[in-house]
């Protein structure tokens, strides 16, 4: 069987679904990956995981709508020069377009996965309301022909079913992306307590609240270090240059920008933190959760499901940065209480192997 997996962001195909691919792979499948956004080095890094890779030109972010129909035909070029048997689909972009053009093709199969709403789903505004007019209509096109639509948390589900966007018996649900606990592994807590986000410069994945929670901690704890892993993105909710600018400027809280590799960033940490608006299965949260560490996050769909409230960390309201720096300082002034914290995230991260999650995909592929 000849399966394409469809991105938006080329990273994602490795960090993300590079387990899958190779268990498609493994079955005796080819795959081909696609992304929108790309880097010099996705040819190298897909072939290595035994796949080929095309990338579709166009704006990870962009709303424009003759590029959306660039789009679709470039999907539709790549389909019918591959073939495939299965399109899996994730990320808006993908979902719509390259939906829209395996349906044209007649692609046998199509399996959707929601990693995530759409900042127009949540956000006000003229634009995002007809942002979210368009997609709710592509992504009904494309649902209504899926053999599956997977899901990463039942909030996400929920306003799909509202919308009449998907039907209960196509639905699964998987615990998020999964992660690969042998490469996340348990980090004793550091001597020095330092506090961690792990995230885009975007203001929905709560920046603004995290700045707000390390000036008021460290009235109390001057030397705790706040930092962000994190880099600019090209998104409507990016902080401008002048705002990177202005917080670095701060002193409260320090930017490394992006990483390939956050462990090093996490093991230096005693508490993560992570107070988005929304997401489809906070991912970094369960990395840190493996590595041992105390978590504090929002009530957030994608969010709550990660944590056991008082038991591996706290959860508080979304857009309170006092409530998120009253959690840091309960765990900082309790040392017992972060060490069974710490112990108990990596019991709550066992539910999020990536081997598991892969197993449902497998299965509802009739793979396994």
């Amino acid at each position: 069987m000849k399966i394409v997996i469809s991105a938006s962001k080329g990273n994602s195909l490795i960090g993300f679904r590079g387990k899958l691919i190779k268990e498609w792979i493994k079955h005796g499948n080819e795959v081909i990956c696609t992304s929108i956004e790309s880097n010099k080095e996705m040819d190298d890094s897909i072939t290595d995981l035994g796949a080929k890779y095309y990338q579709i030109k166009g704006s990870r972010t962009g709303t424009s709508i003759i590029e959306g129909f660039k789009m679709i035909h470039a999907y539709k070029k790549l389909y019918k020069k591959e073939k495939p048997d299965v399109a899996f689909l994730y990320m808006s972009k993908p979902i719509a377009f390259g939906g829209l053009a395996a349906i044209f093709s007649k692609v046998k199969h199509i399996y959707v996965f929601v990693t995530g709403l759409e900042i127009a789903f949540y956000s006000k505004g003229i634009k995002n309301a007809i942002v979210r007019l368009v997609l709710k209509t592509l992504f009904k096109i494309v649902h209504s022909k899926a053999d599956k639509v997977f899901f990463m948390n039942q909030d996400d589900y929920n306003t799909f079913l509202k919308m009449g966007l998907v039907k209960k018996e196509q639905s699964r649900f998987v615990n998020g992306s999964g992660i690969d606990l042998n490469h996340y592994t348990y980090k004793p807590l550091p001597d020095k307590d330092a506090v961690c986000m792990v995230g885009r410069l975007v203001w929905s994945k709560g920046v603004g609240e995290f700045v707000e929670a390390a000036k008021i901690v460290h009235q109390k704890y001057r030397d705790v270090e706040f930092y962000i892993v994190g880099g600019y993105d090209e998104n409507p909710e990016s902080l401008s240059k002048k705002e990177i600018k202005e917080i670095k400027e701060q002193g409260e809280v320090v930017l490394y920008g992006y990483q390939n590799d956050v462990r090093p960033y996490i093991e230096k940490c005693s508490i993560f933190v992570l107070p988005s608006y929304h997401e489809g299965n906070g991912r970094s949260i369960v990395e840190a959760e493996a590595m041992g560490r105390p978590i504090v996050t929002t009530l957030a769909p994608g969010c709550r499901e990660t944590v056991e409230d008082s038991i591996n960390g706290y959860l508080v309201p979304v857009k309170d940065g006092e409530k998120i720096a009253d959690a840091i300082i309960r765990i900082l002034d309790n040392p017992e209480l972060k060490e069974q914290m710490s112990k108990e995230s990596l019991r709550v991260s066992k539910k999020f192997d990536v081997n598991e999650v892969n197993k449902v995909f497998l299965n509802e592929m009739n793979i396994l």
